[in-house]
């Protein structure tokens, strides 16, 4: 806490404003002692933010206490057994203003376990009968100290029809008031000339408008009891203070400071800007806050879970412990209370687990999240007979495909979604890997996780919400699905590339393990690089790609590399004209003699004189399904 310091009287003003705005706050429904961010939740209209509302909290330890990491106005720490109308006084002193009847009830019902209606029936003849408290027509309950209060003066006796005796009696009533002549004059002299229905309490508020500095309560109270004293105030005209009081607030033009005294209603935004201001300066002299394990309770997790159910998006377990529980990555428990949190919400059973600390609503997921794009399933391959009456498709045992073959129908870029080598645990999770986009992957936003290995992403839950940020730092929030082994949502990213197939990029890991880089190299891999003119080739092949067999589309492909192609490339290829497996691919080039492969060389060549040709004896060997 800061050491003891002497406020202007203005800065006292301020200070009491706002702490009285904070303890009105905590009396919005139930009493409990809230969070900080609570606190600054109920009071958004001041606009302090969590760190400024703690700092506002903890250097007024007159009026609030702080338990197990929440925050409880002071007057709330009484015994049980202490009288009604002195707990309902400690109230009201507290915040230093009028507090409606309703506020008090709740508090009192809290107190004392009985229903705050029973407290709302009883309070005001409570009040109207107290010795320290008034309650006004409106139903707010105040301070009678803040009332000019002739009653002070009753007990002596005053020859009332004399003017030296009346005099008399007005100076021992200023007196008792804390007034003095010499505040009161002016005042008198200008109400005077003003010519005011002195019977009515609506002049104070006509007075009040002409005035050109804050008046005490006090010494307008005085003014209408001085201004009907003459010739007996005890049967002529009796004195109201309640009455005079209601008149001023209930015209809600002045507002009421902690001084006592009345102001225009345009000095509460001064009062909040100074405010805060003193507030911004403990918050930069505030201690670290000593942390505990965060503890939630029953009703707060309920609260959580009703707020993330009633608003669509994901929620993240981090941010929500920043925004309601003030702990930030940085808080030495931020570990232990994000496992708690996590584990709160996961236990609950209401909201979807979306990965690490993301949680939402199942309609929060998008529906193509679910299944795989229709144009990436294999369609039926067309049975097209050769002259012998057998199909052209064929597949072979992979003990027929070339050892070099082999190897390179297990490389991931050959790979895709149905279409992909049993995912195998890595000795070492990479860092980073490389992955390189192809057709159609581009078109739908979408990545096969054939490139990525496991252990890259978290194993559970099935379908979680990542974020990528890319290379110019815009965040992408994507997700994958480990049972259709895709990565959805990067549309927008892709959209931006002239590149139509082979864009290389690099997928990494940060210390988040739901956000990950993923960075365009500005690279192409020269096997699955397509250019726009031999695309739309493709495109063309793939119109009349009903009546063609693979065999005869990879004919027609290889004529357009007179120099040869690679597996990848020829295989790339085809599946830009019809989705088709590596194994239709693989063993076509295998049993075919119109396609050779030259010993030490991973690039196949077409023999147009072969063309036609049925498959070899040494492929029929190892023919599957034949």
């Amino acid at each position: 806490m800061m050491e003891t310091t002497v406020f202007s009287p203005q800065d006292r003003l301020a200070l009491d404003y706002l702490a009285r705005q904070v303890l009105l706050g905590f009396m919005q429904g139930t009493p409990v002692p809230l969070r900080t961010n609570e606190v600054r939740d109920r009071i958004q209209a001041l606009g302090l933010s969590s760190g400024e509302v703690r700092a506002l909290l903890y250097n007024q330890p007159e009026k609030f206490l702080q338990e197990e990491r929440r925050w409880l106005p002071l007057y709330r720490k009484v015994s049980n057994r202490s009288p009604i109308v002195a707990f309902a006084e400690r109230i009201v002193r507290a915040v230093g203003a009028p507090v409606s009847r309703d506020a008090v009830a709740l508090e009192l019902g809290a107190r004392y376990r009985r229903s705050h209606e029973y407290f709302e029936t009883i309070l005001p003849q409570l009040c109207r009968n107290a010795q320290n408290l008034f309650i006004t027509p409106s139903n707010m309950i105040g301070l009678r100290e803040w009332l000019f209060r002739p009653e002070w003066i009753e007990p002596i006796a005053y020859l009332w029809e004399e003017p030296a005796e009346r005099e008399r009696a007005v100076h021992d009533a200023l007196f008792y008031n804390d007034l003095t002549w010499k505040e009161v004059e002016p005042h008198l002299k200008k109400a005077r000339k003003m010519k005011l229905d002195f019977t009515n309490p609506e002049w104070v508020v006509a007075y009040l408008q002409q005035a050109e500095e804050p008046i005490p309560n006090r010494l307008l109270g005085f003014m209408h009891w001085y201004f009907n004293l003459d010739p007996d105030p005890r049967w002529v005209f009796p004195y109201d203070g309640v009455a005079l009081f209601e008149a001023v607030w209930a015209s809600d033009a002045y507002a009421w400071g902690s001084d006592g005294a009345w102001y225009p209603k345009s000095v509460e935004a001064e009062w909040l800007e100074r405010g805060r201001a003193l507030v911004r300066q403990w918050l930069a002299e505030m201690p670290p806050e000593e942390t505990q394990p965060l503890e939630l309770r029953p009703d707060e997790v309920e609260q959580i879970v009703s707020q993330l159910l009633q608003r669509p998006g994901i929620a993240r377990a981090s941010q929500l412990l920043e925004e309601m529980f003030e702990v930030s990555p940085q808080s030495r428990t931020f570990r232990e209370d994000l496992d708690t949190l996590i584990s709160a919400l996961w236990s609950d059973g209401r909201l979807t687990w979306y990965g690490y600390d993301r949680f939402g609503r199942d309609t929060d997921m998008p529906e193509y999240v679910r299944t795989v794009p229709a144009i990436l399933l294999f369609p039926p391959l067309p049975q097209i007979l050769n002259e012998q009456g057998e199909p052209y498709d064929v597949v072979l045992d992979p003990e027929a495909y070339p050892r070099s073959l082999r190897e390179e129908i297990r490389d991931p870029r050959a790979q895709d979604v149905d279409d992909e080598e049993t995912p195998a645990m890595p000795p070492e999770v990479p860092q980073k890997v490389r992955i390189v986009l192809r057709p159609p992957h581009k078109d739908l936003g979408t990545l096969p996780m054939c490139q990525i290995p496991l252990g890259f992403f978290a194993d559970q839950p099935t379908i979680q919400q990542v974020t990528f940020i890319d290379e110019n730092e815009q965040a992408h929030e994507v997700w994958l699905n480990h049972e259709t082994r895709l990565v959805y949502g990067l549309f927008d990213k892709f959209a931006e590339l002239d590149i139509l197939s082979g864009a290389i990029f690099e997928l990494e890991r940060t210390d988040q393990p739901d956000v990950f880089y993923f960075r365009f190299t500005g690279e192409t891999d020269p096997l699955l690089a397509v250019s726009h003119a031999r695309y739309e080739k493709l495109l063309e092949l793939q119109e009349r790609a009903d009546q063609l067999s693979t065999y005869h589309i990879m004919v027609e492909l290889m004529r357009g590399h007179p120099r040869g192609a690679d597996y990848l490339t020829l295989h790339n290829e085809v599946n830009i004209v019809r989705r088709t497996k590596r194994e239709v691919t693989a063993s076509i080039l295998s049993a075919y003699p119109c396609f050779e492969l030259h010993k030490g060389s991973p690039v196949w060549h077409l023999k147009e004189d072969e063309i036609g040709k049925p498959i070899t004896k040494k492929a029929r060997q190892y023919l599957i399904g034949g």
